[in-house]
């Protein structure tokens, strides 16, 4: 069993996620990380993962892409991994912020261990977005909840 809590984000925990996106994709910049939590902490649409006060990781989500559920992003501090913290947050937000019953994620193509872990967690390929930002095509991911 986890050591650890999942709990919706809020306006205080925005520096702390900051810094973990940060250190973890350098592709985006720390003030892109900031705007992006802003805009979805006060919706509800980011989940965190803490142990003693400590924030492990976090999930932001949409829940009206499509009339679906978007996982947009998932994020774990390098001390933590291996621990299924980004399964729990993804498993939490299937169980309690789908309204429809789906739910869509994205990972790059060549990112093995997302991938392992979307199959891992009942996610099927959905097909691939050619012509991002980025160097190697988005493979999105479907699963039907509930």
């Amino acid at each position: 069993m986890a050591d650890y809590r999942i709990r919706l984000a809020t306006e205080s925990d925005l520096e702390t996620c900051v810094a973990i996106a940060t250190d973890a994709f350098h592709i985006y910049t720390k003030e892109r990380r900031r705007e992006h939590l802003q805009q979805l902490i006060p919706d509800g649409n980011v989940l965190l993962a803490e142990e003693c006060s400590k924030v492990l990781g976090y999930a932001s989500f949409l829940t009206d892409w499509f009339n679906s559920t978007f996982l947009k992003l998932v994020v774990v501090d390098p001390v933590a991994r291996r621990r299924n913290v980004a399964s729990a947050l993804i498993e939490t937000i299937a169980r309690d912020h789908c309204p429809s019953r789906r739910f869509f994620s994205s990972t790059e193509a060549d990112n093995l261990p997302s991938i392992a872990m979307h199959e891992k967690l009942g996610f099927k390929p959905s097909g691939f977005l050619d012509n991002l930002p980025q160097p190697e095509r988005e493979l999105f991911y479907f699963r039907k909840v509930r």
